[in-house]
């Protein structure tokens, strides 16, 4: 009953939006003086997700269906005193977890330097570096969950970091430790680890140690290419834009933390077709040596086309391959129970079909797709079909 209330409060909101009979966001504060300002912004997900997994024992397959709400999130920003002085509070308000996504204060110092202060995505991609409101799938590729990037605390400068101008930059200086355990868990993953995640307001956890991350990322956009997004809404001319990250963590938590990681990626649009390509390295430290080893390569390779300018067909494929060295520590590490199913091999590829009824505010999407993964005693393909429905004022 409880679902059927929330999915009926979604439709509902649906229904205003498209009628046009109701006001929706974002909405402002402002002071009386027009010196700050409030902006108050609502984003939510609906999402139905039928999955047919594998289980490694037999050649049974268990099928699972769900609608829930993937995510509710709730965001506060403006300004404070002085337009250049801005903030941004982003919460986490699913069903049943609090969670603090990002909170940071940001100053522009002129239009070619900013400084930007708190607990935000680390700027690692420009792909992960776009909002989960603007993804061309319903969800990230799985490259993300391994290399990241997550968030973190830390000072970085930039000349523009959702919005970077021809020639971007961002140069930070991170803590090191992951604020949630959803990206960049990849060694963890491999030495099953299990991650904290210090972001969890209703079981707050103790922040780990400092250990100083540097995190740059640098990119070339030609004739303003909107990167926000990896989807063509504009039917424009040919642009084009490239960018290298470099990740270095000083003092990396054994079996938990990259020392180094590396991706090199390009975002082409060109009338409605866009294609995009990520490619990532990462390093590790074995337990006690200070050599550091390849630990897992990635690729990510994507493409969309819009017709319709409403209507969009897109196609992904990502693949993570643990290295030897990363897998010879782990059988180390791992009882003899576990040693069947160290992972080798994660990929993924994923069709399909976005309906942008009022742009990325309001959107259907649904993709389907396989999931197969390598073990080192076996296999497993895993089949799933979603449709999910956005909005966001």
């Amino acid at each position: 009953m409880r679902r059927y209330y929330l999915f009926s409060g979604f439709v509902i909101l649906i229904v205003c939006f498209q009628s046009g009979r109701a006001s929706v966001g974002p909405f402002n504060l402002y002071a009386a003086d027009s010196s700050s300002y409030v902006r108050l912004q609502m984003v939510g997900q609906l999402r139905s997700e039928l999955q047919i997994k594998e289980t490694a024992s037999d050649d049974d397959r268990e099928c699972e269906f769900y609608t829930k709400f993937r995510r509710i999130r709730l965001t506060a920003s403006g300004s404070v005193l002085n337009p250049d002085f801005t903030f941004k509070l982003h919460l986490s308000t699913a069903p049943g977890s609090l969670e603090l996504m990002d909170f940071y204060f940001n100053y522009q110092l002129d239009k070619n330097l900013q400084f930007r202060y708190g607990q935000f995505k680390l700027p690692f991609t420009r792909y992960r570096i776009q909002s989960f409101q603007r993804l061309t799938f319903a969800d990230w590729a799985v490259v993300t969950k391994y290399f990241g990037a997550e968030r973190q605390m830390g000072l970085a400068l930039h000349n523009g970091f959702e919005r970077p101008p021809r020639w971007g930059f961002v140069f930070g200086v991170f803590n090191g430790a992951n604020a949630r355990a959803s990206h960049g868990i990849g060694i963890a993953e491999i030495y099953n680890e299990d991650t904290p995640n210090p972001s969890d307001l209703t079981d707050p956890v103790a922040v780990e140690k400092f250990h100083p991350e540097i995190v740059c990322h640098g990119s070339f956009n030609s004739d303003d290419i909107d990167v926000g997004s990896d989807t063509d809404d504009s039917g424009d001319k040919w642009r084009l834009s490239s960018g290298v990250s470099a990740a270095y963590d000083f003092d990396p938590v054994a079996r938990r933390d990259f020392s180094l990681r590396l991706a090199v990626e390009v975002l082409t649009k060109y009338r409605g077709f866009s294609f995009s390509s990520v490619g990532y390295t990462g390093y590790f430290k074995r337990d006690n040596d200070s050599k550091t080893e390849p630990a897992m390569t990635g690729a990510l390779v994507q493409t969309a086309y819009r017709f319709y300018r409403r209507c969009e067909l897109a196609l992904r494929y990502a693949l993570v391959d643990i290295r030897t060295a990363l897998i010879r520590s782990a059988e180390n590490t791992l009882e003899d129970d576990e040693l069947d199913g160290l992972l080798h091999r994660d990929e993924e590829l994923t069709a399909g079909f976005n309906f942008y009824i009022s742009g990325h505010g309001l959107k259907w999407q649904i993709d389907a797709g396989s999931s197969r993964r390598t073990y080192a005693a076996c296999s497993t393909t895993d089949y799933l079909i979603r449709s999910q429905v956005q909005l966001s004022f």
